[in-house]
Order: C-alpha cells, then sequence, then structure tokens
C-alpha cells in the first residue's frame, strides 16, 4: 500500500458511571438497569448475554420486548414522566422513552463527543471550522461540536431522532438534514462540499425516509470510498464507529488506508461500565486523528 502508516494505536472509550447523572447499574440476560436522573429504565440489551450481577432489579419504567419484536413501555411507580433532561459528561440530553426501547441517549457514544472536543479545540484561526455528522442519531456528538464553537451538518433519516437532536443542540449552530446518508454524500460530493471533522455512526441495517436501504456489509465500502472528496484540506479527523460483528476494527482500516493512504489510525472499544468495573460493550471505532 505504498507509504500508508500502518501501525495501530489501540485505545479504550469505555464509559466508567456513575456519571452526572446517569449510571449504568447492572445488565445480563439481555438488559440493562441503568439510572437516568433519578429514574429507573430497565430495557433491552442484546450484547448483555452474562448472568446479572444482581439478584433482581426494581425499575421505575420497563420495556416488555426487545428492540425486534415488539413491546411497550411499563411504568411501575406513578406519575413518571416519559421524558426528561439530564446532565451527562457536561451536556444537558433529553430522555424520551421510544419504540423499541430507546430512550434517545447512547451513552457509549460519548467516547465520541469528548474525541469530538479534543479535535475541535483551538478553533480555526482562518474562520469557523465545519462538522459533518452522519446517521447523527440525537445529537450527542453534534452538541459537542456547537459547544465548541463548529457548525455542524447534521444528517439522519429519523424525524423522530431530529426532532429530539433539535431539543438537545438548540437552533443555532447546526443545519439538519433528514435524507437517507448515501443520497446526501453523493450530493455533497458533486457539490464539492468539504470539512473539518467527519463523524459516521453506521447502523448495521436501516432505512432512509424514501425506502432506501441501507445494509453495512455492503455499504460502508461505498461510504468509506466517498471519504477523500469530503475531507478538507485542514481535516482533523474523521470518526467512524459500528456496532455489529460482520466487520473487525482492522478491516474497516484496511479500507480507510486504501482510501485514506498515509494516515494514522487509532482503534476504540466502545462500551459502559458499572460501579464495580463490568463493562458491557457496544462495538468499535477506527479514527483518523490529523
Amino acid at each position: 500500500m505504498g507509504n500508508a502508516i500502518c501501525e495501530t494505536e489501540l485505545m479504550t472509550g469505555y464509559i466508567q458511571t456513575p456519571l452526572d447523572d446517569y449510571e449504568l447499574i447492572d445488565f445480563g440476560n439481555g438488559r440493562k438497569l441503568e439510572r437516568f436522573g433519578s429514574v429507573l429504565v430497565d430495557r433491552p440489551a442484546p450484547q448483555a448475554t452474562k448472568e446479572p450481577a444482581l439478584a433482581s432489579w426494581d425499575a421505575d419504567w420497563v420495556y416488555s420486548g426487545d428492540r425486534v419484536a415488539a413491546g411497550k413501555w411499563q411504568a411501575r411507580n406513578n406519575d413518571l414522566p416519559n421524558h426528561w433532561k439530564i446532565n451527562i459528561d457536561g451536556q444537558y440530553m433529553l430522555i424520551q422513552l421510544s419504540d423499541g426501547g430507546q430512550v434517545g441517549l447512547y451513552p457509549e457514544h460519548i467516547a465520541c463527543w469528548r474525541w469530538v472536543r479534543e479535535r475541535l479545540e483551538g478553533g480555526n484561526d482562518n474562520g469557523e471550522l465545519t462538522v459533518l455528522n452522519l446517521f447523527a442519531a440525537t445529537g450527542g456528538a453534534t452538541l459537542s461540536a456547537v459547544n465548541a464553537g463548529a457548525t455542524v451538518t447534521h444528517v439522519d433519516a429519523s424525524s423522530a431522532a431530529i426532532n429530539q437532536a433539535r431539543e438537545n443542540a438548540g437552533q443555532e449552530g447546526a443545519r439538519w438534514i433528514r435524507e437517507d446518508v448515501m443520497t446526501y454524500v453523493e450530493r455533497s460530493v458533486r457539490r464539492r462540499e468539504t470539512f473539518d471533522l467527519i463523524i459516521a455512526d453506521p447502523p448495521t441495517f436501516g432505512r432512509g425516509p424514501k425506502g432506501k436501504s441501507w445494509e453495512i456489509q455492503t455499504d460502508l465500502a461505498k461510504l468509506i470510498h466517498q471519504l477523500p472528496h469530503l475531507v478538507s484540506q485542514d481535516c482533523r479527523g474523521v470518526w467512524l464507529s459500528f456496532h455489529t460483528t460482520e466487520w473487525s476494527s482492522q478491516a474497516v482500516e484496511n479500507m480507510l488506508l486504501e482510501n485514506l493512504p498515509e494516515r494514522r489510525f487509532s482503534h476504540y472499544a466502545l462500551g459502559v461500565a458499572t460501579k464495580d468495573g463490568h463493562i458491557l460493550q457496544s462495538g468499535h471505532a477506527v479514527c483518523w486523528e490529523a
């Protein structure tokens, strides 16, 4: 691969809790028990395959199904809110109970928030830094970038996720694009748009607002192939995280090196830890850091 730099820095992005208003209390048997503020939530976690540490859980909200099958939220106590805000890692994020057992906060993504802040420190002497956030969900990384003074293009296929991201990040500093990610990326390349920081957190499978599907097994390589056209001359980095066993970190790095040669990449193991140090793993990230 010519002069490509192939040294790989191995890092952990595990988030230790309690962290401000959030705590991962326990997990096991395909579920996890979390505290958001003062509210305890019992919801699905397919990656939690071992036995839980606690003999029993006493949650306020319980999601009855898993993320694939139909389920519903059940309140175990009276007068519980179904949406509220918490402070986590210096950011206020909206918690909102939604279909599929989601709450709109992905604590393992805090590793990305911190990475974004580090990359944007110092601003840009030549003007405002621009950030592209793909599969941007409810906007934790977008909020980190906006707080650091950058202008963010936030792209996601879900109107509900974008609405929640607006609640999180506010009306200043971001433009909101509800669209299939690859459609947006291909149009952006045609327009010769470039960005000073790129974030992507693709799902294993997804569907855009016009029915176009995303499958990581076939589409991740297509997305990576477009990255050289999107990075600015002074780009500070690219974050690419994934939550599937279909790709290894090394395979993703190899694809990145083919398209972004002569870069040095870091690997992050993503996950969240309980107070006693048990780690619920939640995927990996491969990053180029200028």
